[in-house]
Formats: structure tokens, sequence, C-alpha cells
């Protein structure tokens, strides 16, 4: 029991099967099945139920797939296992590529969930070393905020990618508290998905106090818990200190019983061991070009902070209240 949040931990047990079983003959399911997933975060089509406890994620860039594939499979064999999906196999249907991985929706009985991208920035290094004036990105940049331009970048009328991209950030709690709440879904509610522009904390924590607001202290509790469980072992992995972690996120479930976490998404996760002195990056410092840092860490503990504000403001459960126990695997 973590006796700090009052949360029980049933580490190393599930009820389901972690190693779920895919058929590599099976068509890839077009339509919704029975039980109907819930996407919280991407682009829409992008994931299909593939069997009990398992679906499909479509990667339609080669350069992504080939990374999520590597980064999954090594992540499920490294000390940071239970924090990500099962990597199940993967298969070409109609011309795009399909990953196979743990529907993670599956070991809760209709899960709330919340996807938070992590980091201070979402865009990669290589994306954004072109300098070439791009009036497309100016005309978006002046859509958003018609008073963000400099002098000299109303007289070209046009700013380079680092520009737009560093400027996108800043719209966002990206920069300022290095992560970003994307989408979430309760009970009874359709998923709410409009928090993209929300910079300040109080925004913020207002947004995650709606999506806690079903759960118990004691599940907040446990959830405090997970994060820091994920803190320590990021903060000990070599695999983390030698890749940048752009666009992964955090994703969040719990029901009336349990509370997990897990990341996910990683086709943009890049070695950076042969490209900064000394082969690794903290996660924590403020990102310039050139240092590869993503503020991963730095965005993880503001968003365990928070949440420990949120537990703290909340009453004690009646005694009647169930007490939520952590799903985790080993």
């Amino acid at each position: 029991i973590n006796a700090e949040y009052g949360v029980n931990s049933m580490r190393g047990h599930r009820k389901v099967t972690r190693r779920l079983s895919i058929n590599p003959g099976d068509e890839i399911a077009t339509q919704r099945t029975k039980r109907e997933f819930v996407q919280l975060g991407g682009h829409a089509g992008h994931f299909n139920i593939a069997g009990p406890g398992s679906l499909w994620k479509k990667q339609e860039k080669e350069e992504d797939y080939n990374v999520e594939v590597r980064v999954l499979k090594e992540l499920n064999e490294s000390s940071i296992r239970s924090y990500v999906p099962d990597y199940l196999g993967c298969k070409e249907h109609e011309g795009i590529k399909w990953i196979g991985m743990e529907d993670l929706m599956c070991h809760f009985q209709d899960g709330c969930g919340m996807d938070i991208k992590m980091g201070t920035r979402t865009f990669k290094e290589s994306e954004v070393k072109n300098q070439n004036l791009r009036e497309d990105l100016y005309n978006k940049m002046i859509k958003q905020d018609p008073n963000e331009p400099t002098p000299a970048e109303r007289e070209a009328g046009a700013i380079t990618k680092l520009r737009y991209m560093t400027f996108r950030e800043k719209e966002s709690s990206s920069e300022t508290l290095g992560f970003r709440i994307e989408a979430f879904r309760i009970w009874n509610q359709s998923t709410s998905n409009n928090y993209k522009t929300l910079k300040h904390l109080d925004q913020v924590k207002n947004v995650l106090k709606c999506y806690f607001n079903p759960l118990s202290k004691a599940g907040i509790g446990g959830f405090i818990a997970e994060l820091e469980n994920v803190k320590c072992l990021l903060e000990e992995s070599t695999f983390f200190k030698e890749h940048e972690f752009i666009g992964t996120s955090l994703l969040f479930i719990y029901d009336k019983e349990r509370v997990g976490v897990w990341m996910i998404d990683f086709g943009k996760t890049t070695s950076i061991s042969h490209l900064v002195e000394g082969g690794q990056v903290s996660h924590t410092k403020k990102w310039e070009l050139g240092n590869y840092e993503d503020g991963y860490l730095f965005g993880l503990q503001n968003l365990i902070q928070i949440l420990k504000d949120i537990f703290d403001e909340r009453e004690e459960d009646d005694k009647n209240v169930h007490q939520h126990t952590t799903l985790r695997v080993n």
C-alpha cells in the first residue's frame, strides 16, 4: 500500500493475459466492432480493434512506422515495459502498414481516458533545420495571432518553419508547463478536445479537475503513485537518456475499480546518442536548437505537482467509497 496516497498496488497482477493473440490471417477491421474503440487523440480512423484485447494502429509514414515498431520492441524488453503497450506484431493491408498492440482500454469497464502530450516541444529538430522563408507559415501565424510577427517578418511576409513551430508551442501549455492536454472522456460525456490553446496553470488545473472529478481521492493518489514510478524508471533508463521523446503522450485510464497510466505514441522518438556531447539529454533543460532537449521530465514533474495540489484540495473519501487499485504489469 502506498501510505502517502492511500492506494493499493496490484503490481504484477492483471486479469487480462498480457500476451494477447492476433491471428495474422485476419482482415484488419474497417468497421467498428461491437465494443466500440474510444479514440482520444490523433487522426480519426487511425485505430481499429484487432481482436480480444488488441488493436491496430495505422502508420502512413514509413519512417514513423519503422521507428514506432523499433521503440515498442525495445521498451517491451526494458525496465519501462510495465508502462508501455505490448507490441503484438505488424502487417500491411491495402498498401497501408499497421502496428498490432495491446488495447489498454480492455482492462477497464467503461474506462475514462485522458491523453496528455508530453514535452516542451512536439517537433523533431530535423524538421526545423531548413532556414527557407515560407509565406504559408507566415499566413498561418497571423491567422492565429495578428500581433505576433516582428517588423522584419511583416516586411518579408514569410517566416522559417522553426519560427512557426516555436510560436505554435507558445500557444499552448507545452512551453511553460512541459505538457498539454489533448483530450479526455468521462462517463456519460462525449470526448472533450478543445484544450490545445490553454496556456496558463490555472486553466490547465481546472481541466484536470474536470477529468478527475468522478474519481475518488484515493484514485487520484493512485495516479500520483503511478506517475512518480514512471519518473523514477525514466530517470534510471539509458534508453530514455539517449533518445528525444517527441510527440509522445501519457494515457490515463480509470474506472470504478482501477487506475492506470501508460506511455504511448513513439513514431517520432529519435536516438540522439551520436548527436550530442556525452550522448545523452537530461529531459529537463531548456531546449535550444542543437541540444535535442525535449522537456519530458520537466513536464512530468509539473504534472505530478498539479495532481498533488488537486489531491490536497480534495476532501477525504467517505469510508464507503471504493478504494481504487493501480493496474500494473511486470
